[in-house]
């Protein structure tokens, strides 16, 4: 059930507050998706860690986690600064507070550590974020001459 809520609140975040740019954005959710899905699968079937109280899973993941998982694609590229130089310093900030949330998952009882701890699922998550904004820059369009500055 926690999964689930996780995605609720991601979607209806998007749907309040970012719905204009849906459309927009909509490439970066299904790429957060993939990346997601992928880097999770392998590590949960290498039993790094693994999901607890999971209503539905697809092969030991969480439905409502990789639904989450696309909303917050779109929200990481959506706030994702112009600037390049701006846009590490964004996604190592990003990764401590996904971390953080994984802490308070993981103390919950929601998420298992195997054979993980939180530095990996720091590093994990910094480059699962480079990925997804590196893939995200090549679909989605984000302004005018913004490779010619």
């Amino acid at each position: 059930m926690p999964w689930i809520i996780f995605a609720a609140v991601i979607w209806l975040f998007i749907l309040l507050f970012l719905r204009s740019q849906l459309g927009k954005f909509w490439s970066a959710g299904i790429w957060a998706l993939i990346v997601g899905y992928c880097l999770n699968d392998i590590f949960v079937a290498n039993q790094f860690y693994s999901f607890q109280e999971l209503l539905y899973p697809f092969q030991g993941l969480p439905i409502g986690y990789l639904i989450g998982l696309a909303g917050v694609g779109i929200i990481i590229i959506n706030f994702l600064p112009e600037e390049k130089a701006w846009q590490l310093p964004y996604l190592i900030l990003l990764s401590f507070l996904f971390t953080g949330i994984e802490f308070l998952a993981v103390e919950q009882g929601y998420i298992l550590y195997l054979q993980w701890s939180l530095f990996y699922s720091f590093l994990y998550k910094l480059i699962a974020l480079i990925a997804i904004a590196w893939l995200s820059n090549l679909t989605v369009r984000r302004r005018r001459g913004y490779f010619f500055r």
